[in-house]
């Protein structure tokens, strides 16, 4: 099993519809939020991670979320993240959002290892992720 890390938030009001349920951006948001608690899980936290590697970030290049069940305003639930696929230049991050016992939605995150492009930094381009990066998640 992969490094995985969890961590909990409740569905608020303003997270919600008029109807009570959580509007669908707000699943990416805690999406991207399972990306950065995860890296600090491991230790590794994302403005580290720019320092030590020289990155320009980590961009997201796709996501998609498949909704299983709905949760509502008031709704405690439970994010949990790891990384499900390492590429040479990107890797995939799978989350699911528990609500109760049960999985309410699948995502996944796309991201690349994105540098500065040397010939103009004003510009990203992927590089390769580095070995030892690969070895804290698998």
């Amino acid at each position: 099993m992969p490094f995985t890390n969890r961590y909990q938030t409740r569905a608020e009001w303003a997270d919600c519809d008029p109807l009570g349920q959580t509007f669908y951006p707000n699943y990416f948001r805690w999406f991207d939020i399972g990306t950065h608690t995860l890296l600090d899980a491991a230790g590794h936290p994302y403005d580290g991670l720019i320092e030590e590697y020289g990155l320009a970030g980590l961009p997201l290049v796709d996501a998609q979320a498949s909704f299983r069940d709905r949760c509502r305003w008031t709704d405690n639930l439970e994010i949990e993240s790891f990384i499900s696929r390492f590429g040479s230049k990107s890797f995939t991050v799978t989350h699911n959002i528990w609500n109760g016992g049960d999985v309410a939605v699948e995502g996944k995150e796309v991201r690349i290892w994105g540098l500065f492009d040397p010939e103009d930094d004003t510009k990203l381009m992927a590089g390769e992720i580095p070995e030892d990066f690969k070895q804290i998640f698998a």
